[in-house]
């Protein structure tokens, strides 16, 4: 837990050798107030720590000495100002450091000449570690292991930053250049004599001719060390920007990866090895169209090998170039309101109808070939008087419209069910299953303390107690025909309504199946009821939804305990309500005070879970509390394959099914998926 902290921090200031073209003149320094990482004091600074303090420092008064205490830090004296900070920025950090400084500007008013006279005489001496800088913050930090400090982890208020004369984190001046107004000149060129001031050694004499060349020697490597330091700072920003930028392009490239499989018809199997192949590299588009390119070459030769079939890869392309095939499935996304890559394919107009998609795909206008017209198209002997259609050679047959209609129904399926609200996510665990056979979750027992082993004694074995609960995957679908008579009758709005509809219908079973472990109260592996008032869940409560009753089921689930009889501390992430209890629900959670006191009591439950209003719950009172499934167990949902979106299937022969008796085409829709639950520690009833 972070921890207010209101003291004075003493850290290292040095002066730089020379001074803006936009500084006035004056006594003005460029100074640097604070280095990242840690300091002498044990406190931790990182990147956020010293942008919070390079935005206060703008303006920051600075005073000769720090404040004696926290009350004379507000009453400060005007005499004691000295100058003031501008100009304050964050530098990059140079090579071999973790974070960067902190620079700003320090311009001392004329009134404080006794102060820039102590600068100038201190640095002349040789001595500039006499004075120094020392910042006064408000602020809180955290313990830090890996540095073994103080972690700042929020700068609340600069207070000062002062000129003292032992900084703690032994800062000291490099080497001031003499800016002051009185010694400017009307001349247009420099006066040779404004940077010159006489120079001591430490002993106080002055120096002989030999050390003033040492001392112009030192300079010159000096002002050498600066230029080199200049350049290391743009080359940090250099490869700054070259990071952002590199970071800014693998995050396009994923976001592309990821719609184009989507978009794409290969099993999930394939995809999952594009992805891997690709996953965090940078990427041309041309180079995953090329992947995606082989493999739909690779499902169509295995189509035509005979070692797959019905899954429409003899229709998919097997080029670069677009094909017919994928302009016309793409006007069927477009009349269902899809979106459609438009980068590659361009601005393609979506069917206005059904006859028009079904005259495209197979020419026959009139539908005198039934709805897929695979076998009666052929019989079908033309006359001179037949009416005139369009006749396109495009690598589509009479038996596609079927199938491109339902890959574009299988698109807005899905598109539909992943809009529909599933909070139930949040407080289950979700996983793949292989087949439908029993799923059994073995849960093992804990141990208790640890008992002490004197000394040539055998360890003591302990045997664990287990307990397991079991399940059985289902499948749930449905059967959706399309008849002739709807294509004829261009019935478009009927058929768009199908995917939204069975969308709706498998999100809703879905989250009704999972909500019924809850208000259904089930008995669990245990041979238990979910929710028990006493032993051995002591979950269940008796009272209606309230900032108190709350408490009680925050101190059950607190109390649960392991099979070693140990309290295992569990916090509730999730309050679960019907709509009933919705406002009741935001009253208790959102409120500063205690609603309803007399007295203003604070709230304790402000913030503590998060509300779920689920309209899968019938009962009025009921409600629940849930743990985050990332501590504890609680309700496990385990999808076949790991399939966790419902598929369209469309029987497209024109010989077979439907299709041949009764003219109509067959969409079928199928989710597979069970549940039970596996850990009741994690869940609790109020009513």
């Amino acid at each position: 837990m972070s921890q207010p902290i209101q003291e004075t921090l003493h850290l290292e200031a040095s002066i730089r050798e020379t001074l803006t073209e936009s500084e006035q003149p004056g006594h003005a320094l460029r100074v640097t107030v604070i280095r990242g990482g840690k300091s002498k004091n044990g406190y931790v600074y990182d990147q956020a720590a010293l942008q919070s303090i390079a935005r206060m420092l703008e303006g920051a008064h600075a005073y000769a000495d720090h404040a004696r205490s926290a009350s004379d830090e507000a009453t400060r004296s005007v005499r004691d100002i000295v100058g003031f900070y501008h100009d304050a920025e964050v530098i990059a950090p140079q090579e071999n450091e973790r974070v960067g400084r902190v620079d700003a500007t320090l311009h001392i008013f004329e009134a404080a000449d006794w102060l820039w006279s102590l600068v100038q005489e201190a640095c002349a001496l040789g001595r500039p570690e006499l004075v120094g800088l020392s910042i006064d913050i408000l602020g809180k930090w955290q313990q830090n292991q890996e540095m073994q400090g103080k972690a700042v982890t929020q700068v609340v208020a600069l207070n000062s930053c002062d000129i003292v004369t032992r900084p703690s984190a032994g800062g000291s001046f490099r080497r001031i250049l003499h800016h002051d107004a009185s010694t400017q000149t009307t001349s247009s060129q420099p006066d040779k004599h404004a940077n010159v001031y006489p120079t001591f050694t430490k002993q106080g004499g002055p120096m002989s001719e030999e050390h003033m060349q040492e001392t112009s020697t030192t300079t010159a490597e000096q002002q050498s060390s600066q230029i080199v330091e200049q350049q290391q700072q743009i080359e940090q920003l250099r490869l700054q920007v070259e990071r952002q930028l590199q970071e800014a392009r693998q995050q396009r490239a994923e976001l592309t990866l990821e719609r184009r499989l989507q978009e794409s018809i290969l099993p999930i199997a394939v995809k999952e090895q594009i992805k891997a192949r690709l996953h965090g590299r940078v990427f041309e588009e041309t180079e995953l169209e090329q992947e995606l390119t082989r493999a739909i070459t690779m499902m169509a030769q295995l189509t035509s090998d005979g070692l797959i079939r019905g899954q429409g890869y003899e229709k998919a392309s097997t080029s670069t170039m677009i094909s017919e095939a994928e302009k016309i499935q793409a006007a069927f996304d477009r009349m269902f309101d899809l979106e459609i890559d438009s980068a590659r394919l361009g601005n393609i107009r979506g069917f206005g109808g059904l006859r028009e998609a079904y005259a495209r795909v197979t020419g026959d206008s009139s539908l005198a070939g039934g709805i897929s017209g695979g076998s009666m198209l052929g019989q079908i002997r033309v006359s001179e008087s037949a009416p005139m259609t369009r006749i396109s050679e495009a690598d589509t047959t009479t038996a596609s419209f079927s199938y491109l209609l339902g890959s574009s129904m299988n698109k807005r399926l899905l598109k539909d069910y992943q809009a529909w609200p599933a909070e139930w996510v949040k407080f289950v665990s979700i996983i793949p299953i292989r087949d439908f056979k029993q799923q059994t979750r073995v849960r093992f027992g804990h141990f208790g303390s640890l008992p002490i082993v004197p000394e040539d004694t055998a360890y003591n074995a302990v045997s664990l107690i287990d307990s397991a609960a079991t399940y059985v995957p289902q499948k749930r679908g449905n059967l959706v025909t399309v008849s002739r008579e709807v294509v004829i009758n261009d019935d478009l709005m009927a058929v768009k309504q199908i995917p939204t509809k069975l969308a709706v219908a498998a999100a809703y079973t879905l989250a009704e199946f999972v909500y019924s472990f809850l208000s259904g109260n089930p008995t669990i592996y245990d041979g238990s009821a979910l929710f028990l008032a006493g032993a051995p869940h002591n979950n269940l409560g008796s009272t209606p939804l309230s900032t108190s009753a709350m408490q009680t089921g925050v101190t059950a689930m607190r109390e649960q305990t392991n099979y070693a009889g140990k309290r295992i501390g569990l916090r509730p992430r999730y309050l679960i309500v019907p709509p009933e209890l919705e406002w009741t629900a935001m009253v208790a959670t959102k409120s500063a005070g205690v609603p309803g006191s007399p007295n203003n009591d604070v709230n304790p439950m402000l913030g503590y879970v998060q509300p779920i209003v689920s309209p899968q719950l019938t009962s009025a009172t009921q409600w629940f509390l849930a743990a985050d499934p990332r501590e504890i167990d609680t309700i496990e949902v385990g999808f076949v394959g790991g399939q966790m979106n419902p598929q369209l299937f469309v029987q497209d022969s024109p010989l077979l099914g439907l299709n041949f008796s009764q003219d109509s085409l067959s969409f079928k829709v199928r989710h597979e998926y069970g549940a039970c639950v596996t850990d009741f520690r994690g869940l609790y009833r109020g009513v």
